[in-house]
């Protein structure tokens, strides 16, 4: 529930222009986009079989009220992950297990009017279960809070994804549309409208450098529908032309949105925007559906992707894509399969390039202990023996001379030494199997050959 809900009262229509020269591009602002709802809210759902609830031990059921020493007794609070007007999610370890997840605090004094929104997520997102979809584990209530214990996806949402990379490949928007497509199918199956699908309330889980996964979160909107629904509500810049309509609506409403969002992901700004950021002429835009590809920002774009963008935000409800189709589409499927291969590949080669790492780290070791194993204490005797037989042959030696009065031709010293080391490899036996190799060559061949 990241924006207040807001009353959403018709104004006169005013005169625009939407013809082949549409308003420059400007990209989606989270400070802009507030849910909006009527006075008519919808009223709260009965609660469902909570099947995949899980039960916090040391604690209350879920319906006993607790206190916060009981909860933090339970879970380790971390770092603030979200903030917005009626909740905070903070991370939280389980103190028993040592188990991440995410903990949405919610002050209950600010939902006032609104408490159908928490008793929705409760309801609905508890008796989800879905690896597209945020997990919502167990909730338990406070005099003042309440505390959702869900599932921890640490990749922030889509819309930091998008304010930080403006746009994303055509294999990046289509792997996503997929992800969010099965999340739809999923609850749409269940007669389940989420009514503010948007990059906000899309979680980010990071598979690979340049490849995420996303899950839906939010459902303080989502309801059960059985017949058509007639409350104004969503995010304007994606919200359904049929609900400003007012004509009635159903799960349609959600692949309109992720029309709008596969629009954004591929050119950076969203395709019904007011000059003048005017919600009245935002709301008559998207009534009329007049959809462009304005040059440069589509030129590069292929005409499968502008051909699924059309499809998706077909004006007509009942002409529009279902969530199983889009997930179904020729593009989504390429696109997503390039993708995954992509991940796929770069998973691959971290292994393979940790696997090498670790192999020359073992080689080298292996080698210093050959080396050492070669050159044991007698060669090492004799070497030094020899060194020191060389230094009194080219210096003025004297047993009576301390060591820091001793002066002798380093370059000397260095040649002779050499030579002895060279004397002691092929004085070794005779492992290496190739005699014209050099002697480094032929010390490394021998430690290989003897480790056969």
């Amino acid at each position: 529930w990241g924006f207040p809900a807001m009353a959403y009262t018709p104004a006169p229509s005013k005169n625009v222009d939407v013809g082949s020269n549409p308003s420059p591009p400007m990209a989606v602002n989270r400070d802009d986009e507030k849910s909006l709802t009527n006075s008519q809210t919808p009223a709260p759902l009965v609660d469902a079989a909570d099947s995949q609830r899980r039960n916090a031990a040391s604690l209350p059921s879920e319906r006993s009220s607790v206190t916060l020493s009981d909860i933090e007794r339970v879970y380790e609070f971390g770092r603030v992950i979200g903030d917005g007007n009626f909740a905070v999610v903070r991370e939280c370890r389980r103190r028993d297990g040592g188990e991440l997840l995410a903990l949405k605090i919610v002050e209950r004094s600010k939902l006032v009017g609104r408490e159908h929104m928490m008793q929705n997520e409760l309801s609905l997102l508890g008796s989800l279960c879905h690896p597209r979809i945020v997990r919502l584990f167990t909730h338990h209530h406070t005099r003042t809070h309440s505390y959702l214990v869900m599932e921890l996806v640490s990749g922030g949402d889509l819309f930091e994804a998008i304010s930080d990379r403006g746009k994303f490949p055509e294999a990046e928007a289509g792997l996503i549309v997929s992800d969010v497509s099965e999340a739809l199918e999923y609850i749409h199956r269940k007669s389940i409208v989420h009514r503010d699908l948007k990059p906000e309330n899309l979680l980010v889980e990071r598979v690979a450098a340049s490849v995420c996964r996303l899950k839906l979160g939010d459902f303080g909107l989502a309801m059960v529908v059985t017949e058509p629904v007639f409350t104004i509500c969503g995010t304007p810049t994606y919200v359904a032309p049929e609900i400003l309509h007012e004509t009635g609506y159903g799960v349609a409403v959600d692949v309109w949105a992720l029309g709008v969002i596969l629009f954004v992901l591929l050119c950076g700004f969203p395709p019904f925007r007011s000059r003048e950021r005017d919600q009245e002429e935002l709301f008559k835009l998207i009534k009329q559906a007049q959809l462009h590809f304005p040059s440069p920002y589509w030129d590069s774009i292929s005409e499968e992707a502008k051909s699924l963008v059309r499809c998706l935000l077909e004006v007509d409800p009942t002409l529009r894509l279902t969530a199983e189709q889009t997930l179904q589409h020729p593009w989504v499927k390429a696109m997503a399969s390039v993708c995954m291969q992509r991940a796929l590949t770069d998973r691959n080669q971290r292994k393979l390039q940790n696997a090498g790492a670790k192999i020359k780290d073992n080689s080298e070791e292996l080698l210093t202990d050959k080396t050492q194993q070669h050159c044991g204490s007698k060669e090492k005797v004799t070497l030094r023996r020899k060194t020191q037989l060389s230094m009194r042959e080219s210096d003025d030696y004297s047993p009576d001379l301390n060591l820091q009065s001793r002066s002798f031709d380093h370059n000397k010293t260095s040649e002779s030494i050499n030579q002895s080391m060279n004397n002691l490899i092929f004085q070794t036996p005779p492992l290496c199997p190739n005699p014209n190799l050099q002697p480094v060559e032929c010390l490394a061949k021998a430690i290989v050959f003897s480790d056969i």
